[in-house]
């Protein structure tokens, strides 16, 4: 009998530990606090503050890259048009703001037929509404972001002049030809601006009407802004207003001081 229960408790202790040996020990499942999840809102909020500005800027740079590049083709189409036209410059047509556009005879137009593919008329960070709804009362849309510098327009240059060709332009790689028309106003559907009217007090304020100086950068229309501009040689920048214009006797519009 006493064999018997030595038996059986030995068989039991096996078992036991068989089974300890067997089934893993199951812990209780630890769930986030309400504090720790408010941390990690926290964290995430405060990671996405800090790349928003950098992605903003990353895509701001991107869009003036782009831009660049259409003022590039439309450079280099211009250089083709000269060649075939014994030196000759586009001319610009439109008004700003006086009756709607001839597209048909636009500058944009005469120079897709000097280029391979199509024009991109359109500066990617060009969100001007009259693209879609007309300026009033002209029922003028906007067509082009892009604009020419009335010094280099048989018609429109304000003195000395007329720059009829490439090769009366004493420095073509500093003076502008193309450049962003300004977002909204009446020049928003013209394809030139008036420089000549950017005189006195205030005169990047001035300018702002006419040409979309802070495009990609600075938006307070001073001296600082950045924009981008084509030039007559074939290349394209991004440049600060001041580097570009502080005055008549400084500026890289007027050909006769432009170096």
């Amino acid at each position: 009998m006493q064999m018997q229960c030595d038996y059986i408790y030995i068989q039991m202790q096996s078992t036991d530990i068989y089974n300890k040996m067997a089934l893993p020990k199951v812990r209780g499942i630890r769930a986030f606090t309400l504090v720790e999840l408010l941390v990690v809102i926290g964290i995430i909020a405060l990671l996405v503050a800090i790349l928003m500005p950098v992605l903003g800027r990353a895509n701001l740079a991107a869009k003036r890259a782009k831009c660049l590049s259409n003022l590039r083709n439309m450079q280099m189409a211009q250089i083709l048009y000269a060649n075939e036209n014994r030196g000759y410059l586009i001319q610009s047509g439109f008004t700003h703001g006086g009756h709607a556009p001839n597209e048909q005879g636009s500058w944009f137009n005469t120079l897709q037929n000097y280029y391979t593919s199509k024009l991109l008329l359109r500066s990617p960070a060009d969100n001007s509404i009259f693209w879609d709804s007309p300026l009033m009362p002209s029922g003028a849309y906007r067509r082009t972001s892009y604009g020419i510098n009335n010094f280099l327009d048989r018609d429109l240059c304000p003195w000395d002049g007329p720059y009829l060709k490439i090769t009366q332009v004493r420095q073509s790689s500093a003076t502008i030809q193309f450049l962003i028309m300004a977002g909204d106003g009446e020049f928003a559907v013209s394809d030139h601006p008036h420089v000549e009217t950017w005189s006195g007090l205030g005169i990047p304020a001035k300018a702002a009407k006419n040409v979309w100086i802070d495009l990609y950068g600075s938006k307070k229309k001073n001296a600082e802004s950045l924009s981008n501009y084509g030039f007559l040689d074939g290349h394209a920048e991004t440049a600060r207003f001041r580097d570009v214009f502080v005055d008549f006797s400084t500026n890289r519009f007027d050909p006769k001081v432009a170096q």
